[in-house]
């Protein structure tokens, strides 16, 4: 019988780093968070959960390690990567600031200006 083991993504990896930080198994993990293990298994090695699982993961990384702001903006980086969406925490400003959308978009813009001539 031959079983491939499949590769964790790098949201994957990090998110058994943290886990292991925490001092908690990956059973304690995923139960913690409401989940079954073959859906933990797929957030491993395939897509990265959405943004409300990501948060509930965090707040239990965080209930066990104490707040950690280079973890959290790490752990959506690699998310939304994984997904192809902007990260949680730049969303969430963005909708809470839908009267300024236009301005989201020019200082984008100019900050994709600068950097393109910084090239």
């Amino acid at each position: 019988m031959n079983i491939r083991k499949r590769q964790k993504t790098e949201f994957g990896s990090y998110l058994v780093e943290q886990i292991k930080a925490a001092e908690m198994t990956q059973e304690e993990f995923y139960n913690a968070i409401g989940i079954k293990k073959p859906y933990f298994y797929d957030l491993l090695t395939l897509t990265p959960p959405p943004i409300d699982l990501q948060n509930r993961m965090l707040a239990v990384l965080d209930e066990k390690t104490g707040e950690d702001d280079s973890r959290r903006l790490r752990f959506y980086d690699l998310a939304a990567a994984g997904r192809n969406e902007i990260p949680a925490d730049i969303l969430d400003m963005i909708v809470g600031h839908q009267n300024q959308l236009s301005t989201i978009r020019t200082m984008l813009a100019a900050l994709l200006v600068s950097k393109e001539i910084g090239e």
